[in-house]
């Protein structure tokens, strides 16, 4: 370690962590070391990338560096790692201002495989011409009479973002605000300006911005720190230090307010498409802890519950159907705040603007209620010691922490170590008046703001499609006939490429585990199973630091076929309309300050031997372990006595939902439709798009215009909805503490199941699943299609067997990935299989094409059925798989995971059975595999979501409206 220089060292205690900063001497590289006892060992690599132009520069050099490098000269070493690795994350990302390359594994070797890739892959690239037309741009041309279009992995996943409203309106807000600097541009890339980059732009970048002088590396777990800084030094050694000139310019002052206007596409169709729009203010910069702290809590006060003062009052005036903005953004070298509406009328965004201004200028005069302050503080402090990042990596979500800061060459610890900061808010917030001038000074005294206003354009879609069209035939025009003949010889040579395998040897210098570093026997999870008052109560003995978790699972099956689709607003309906004794907002600001945190998730599932599956809706929440008796009086009174008369509270939460169901369809349409597809296959899966899918979007409009003609009759279902749930012996209760708090709450939970009722007129109620359209073509404004295809294997004959799930990673990360992303130029293609169910589903993400994705998946059986695979490959297959298996999860991911094995009665003795088959997969499974899907997709079911003229070009007869 002699050319690195210890900075600095610090005990993190609230994070149990020791924390050294280092300089690379000779590099002048920094290097954030964070030793711990996390198993889940994190390592990233990320550079300051400001762009100077609109081209994606950034973001297609992320994608490219990671198609083969120096030392793994591979097409893509990143898919032989998904493959054939024990990884819990491995991805890469473009912010504005900079790019990351995070890896994540439990397993040590297969950590430094991940870490020893990502370092070739970002230093040494092989950053071709033919890469960067594959993951960039390039023009596409079978013959020279044929019309000439444009294709790319990141061309069309920036279509896709631009065919997204909210993405829209979120990318001018930003570039409103910040015209002079680099945040004025897009660094994902506009579809109109990516073709504008060369490939001796896309070079030179790498050389300015990838060098040890520019980086910032992170590791935090349980590895040997002497393992870190000797990988390091490996591939450091190779440079000298330069001066990227990476630097980010601040933004000046704005003279006055701005305000732009941009149209947005909608169906040409649409009978009343409303404008959204959004008022932005730039803050200050990110590097200052308090400062940070105190403007996330801001946040949290304005507009982090229903109650919130600033978000109350726009969604109670009627203006709009829902928010838009996402708050602050702490991720650039100034930070913004953002908030506005949609589904408004034009002639009412003036009045929006108003109120919003003025909602700040009366809290700042009149100050805030204390209750809001107290309640946004306890949920910060929560959440900032609970440390749960959900699936997400504990330590990369402290390296995105810790780069708000370090980007800008601050201190990498300032937000990372949080207890002084906090403990300096907090006395601040107990004196009064604090966050009142804060509003004063970052909202009412500052001028630099924009209001962004995005108006609906019937036409817009059918512009943008002419111009390209247009500007395509342009440039074909200019062109000579040897021209032409040279793109299509390109054209064909790039296939070819994309269709040649990597050979044998530059495979075998890809890192790879072997069988015997894989655990043979299943992680258990162990679980006592009590009976209180009738009630089934499950508990998990495990180590919490001191916090409660505990879930409360309805029985949906109680609930009329009609009625269900009801469900879909249960958490809302029960958690944001108060109840008998209290108004909304006071129960907001009871759960604020009393717990960490209730929402509400359905448990959707087939099971084995089960026409029905498991269909259950979970009131989720958490708190610490001496606020047990307070989150059981919370739970109890929403259950026992919501107000459920409200008519306006109510429509302000249909609305709201109405609105986040159609802003998720374009962004997620592949979710969409594979929901779509699973749903004609299995109740279960039925009741998936009753509550989320486009059935859920469909019933929550009419919700929206039956509720204005019959509110009774509204409120009166509501009602026997509630009751048909609220029976004690067909509820189950998930509890997840360490084994010294569990008899308090045992005790706790006594008292509690005793007061619920005990309905003796439940019954398990009979739904009849409706039929759904095949093929069908879901219609919407979009520039990309999500085209999928699913069919059920045991209907045609297929006995569950472990090396299912083998199968379906590796088609996903092989054969979709070569021939949905590599060669269709898809931003995304996938499949899955239901091992209770026996439905497989296909699907591709912000895809170009559609017909030809379709013929990808009619030929996936004859290739699994004519596969040869080496050994080495087949061990790759066996440890994604398992890595699958084993993912990665904080306390209360076990505790919910086991009571769900418990409701699907999936004992650990099938576990350990699918585990042994898994790791038993042979060729001929996949053969066989082969045959199966051939016979299945004989009668496979279609659904996509696309433009209606991209139906129509396709001949998709049935077309339905979703947006």
């Amino acid at each position: 370690m002699n050319n690195f220089e210890l900075v600095r060292t610090e005990e993190v205690k609230e994070l149990n962590t020791q924390a050294k900063i280092y300089r690379h001497i000779p590099t002048g590289a920094e290097i954030l070391s964070m030793q711990n006892e996390d198993e889940n060992k994190c390592f990233g690599i990320s550079f300051r990338t400001p762009p100077s132009d609109s081209t994606g520069v950034a973001h297609i050099l992320e994608h490219t560096v990671l198609c083969g490098s120096r030392k793994y000269p591979v097409k893509d070493p990143f898919v032989q790692m998904l493959k054939g690795s024990l990884q819990t994350y491995l991805n890469a990302f473009t912010y504005p201002d900079k790019t990351c390359y995070p890896v994540a594994s439990q397993n040590l070797k297969d950590f430094y495989n991940l870490v020893d890739v990502y370092l070739d892959a970002v230093f040494h690239p092989r950053i071709t011409p033919d890469f960067f037309m594959q993951e960039g741009w390039h023009y596409e041309l079978e013959s020279p009479e044929a019309e000439l279009t444009i294709k790319g992995v990141v061309y069309n996943e920036m279509k896709g973002v631009y065919s997204s409203p909210d993405s829209l309106l979120m990318e001018a807000s930003q570039q409103s605000l910040f015209p002079d600097t680099t945040y004025g541009l897009d660094s994902g890339g506009n579809p109109r300006h990516i073709p504008d980059l060369t490939y001796k732009q896309f070079k030179a970048f790498h050389e300015s911005y990838y060098h040890p002088s520019n980086a910032r590396i992170f590791f935090y777990g349980d590895d040997p720190e002497a393992e870190r800084f000797a990988v390091l030094e490996e591939y450091l050694k190779d440079f000298k230090k330069i001066d990227p000139k990476s630097g980010i310019d601040l933004q000046g002052p704005l003279a006055k307010p701005v305000r732009i206007e941009k149209p947005y596409a909608v169906s040409a169709d649409d009978e009343n498409p409303t404008p959204m729009f959004a008022s932005n203010w730039m803050l200050p910069s990110p590097t200052d802890a308090e400062q940070v702290f105190s403007v996330m809590l801001l946040d949290h006060i304005l507009l982090g519950t229903p109650a919130s003062p600033l978000r109350k009052a726009l969604i109670e005036s009627g203006l709009g159907e829902d928010i838009t903005g996402g708050g602050t953004e702490t991720h650039m070298i100034q930070m913004l705040f953002s908030i506005g509406l949609k589904g408004i009328d034009a002639a009412d965004i003036p009045k929006a603007e108003a109120l919003i201004l003025q909602t700040l200028q009366n809290l700042a005069q009149n100050g805030i209620e204390r209750k809001d302050i107290d309640g946004a503080l306890n949920t910060f402090e929560f959440d900032l010691r609970e440390n749960n990042s959900g699936g997400f990596p504990r330590g990369l979500a402290l390296m995105l922490r810790s780069l708000n800061a370090w980007n800008y060459d601050a201190d990498p610890l300032e937000l990372v170590a949080f207890e002084t900061p906090l403990a300096t808010i907090k006395k601040n917030a107990a004196q009064g008046g604090y966050f009142e001038a804060l509003i004063q000074k970052l909202f009412i005294d500052n001028t630099h703001r924009s209001t962004v206003v995005l108006l609906p354009d019937p036409g817009e879609a059918a512009r943008v499609e002419m111009e390209e069209k247009g500007r395509l035939a342009a440039i074909k025009a200019s062109m000579s006939a040897d021209q032409l003949l040279e793109i299509t010889a390109n054209t064909q040579r790039l296939l070819d490429l994309q269709a040649t395998p990597d050979s044998p040897e530059a495979l075998a210098t890809v890192p790879l585990l072997h069988r015997e570093d894989l655990e043979k026997n299943i992680r258990k999870i162990e679980r006592n199973v009590n009976t209180i008052n009738g009630t089934t109560v499950l508990t998990h003995d495990l180590f919490t630091n001191g916090i409660l978790y505990l879930d409360i699972g309805l029985d949906l099956h109680g609930i009329e076929q009609d009625n269900l689709p009801y469900a879909s607003l249960l958490a809302s309906v029960l958690l944001e309309m108060g109840t008998q004794s209290e108004d909304y907002v006071s129960l907001s600001q009871r759960i604020a300050k009393k717990t960490g945190g209730i929402y509400g998730a359905p448990f959707l599932s087939a099971q084995k031997g089960s026409k029905t599956g498991v269909t259950r809706f979970f009131l989720r929440s958490k708190c610490m372990i001496s606020q047990t008796d307070e989150l059981l009086a919370i739970l109890y009174d929403v259950l026992t006595e919501p107000d459920l008369g409200n008519k306006e509270r109510f429509k302000q939460i249909v609305l709201e939902h109405k609105s986040e169901l159609e802003t998720a369809i374009v962004p997620r349409g592949h979710s969409a439709v594979m929901t779509r597809l699973k749903a004609r296959y299995n109740e279960a899966h039925w009741a998936a798009e009753q509550l989320g899918g486009v059935d859920a979007l469909f019933f929550i409009r009419q919700l929206a215009e039956d509720m204005d003609k019959d509110w009774d009759a509204v409120s009166q279902r509501l009602e026997k909805i509630r009751l048909s749930l609220l029976d004690r012996k067909h509820m189950v209760i998930n509890v997840t503490v360490s084994e010294d708090a569990l008899p308090g709450v045992l005790n706790s939970l006594d008292g509690f199941t005793a007061h619920l009722p005990e309905a003796t007129a439940f019954s398990a109620k009979t739904w009849n699943p409706g039929k759904f359209p095949n093929p069908e073509a879901l219609t919407a404004p979009t520039q990309v299609n999500y085209v999928g295809c699913a069919a059920n294997l045991f209907n045609a004959g297929y006995k569950m067997h472990g090396s299912a799930m083998v199968i379906s990673r590796y088609l996903q990360t092989a054969w979709l990935w070569e021939k949905i992303r590599v060669q269709g130029g898809a931003y995304g293609g996938m499949c899955g299989f239901d091992q209770r169910s026996g439905v497989f589903t296909f699907a591709s993400y912000r895809d170009p094409n559609l017909e030809s994705s379709l013929e990808v998946y009619k030929a996936t059986g004859d290739y699994l059925k004519n596969l040869v695979l080496s050994e080495d490959e087949l061990t790759r297959a066996l440890i994604g798989a398992i890595g699958q298996l084993d993912s990665y999860q904080l306390p209360d991911s076990k505790g919910y995971s086991s009571t769900a094995r418990f409701l699907l009665d999936y004992t650990d003795e099938e576990r350990q059975q699918l585990r042994d088959e898994v790791l038993a997969t042979t060729q001929e499974h996949f053969n066989a595999f082969g045959n199966t899907l051939n016979r299945a997709f004989k009668n496979g079911a279609v659904s996509v979501l696309c433009s209606p003229e991209s139906a129509e070009k396709a001949g998709l007869q049935t077309k339905t409206k979703v947006l």
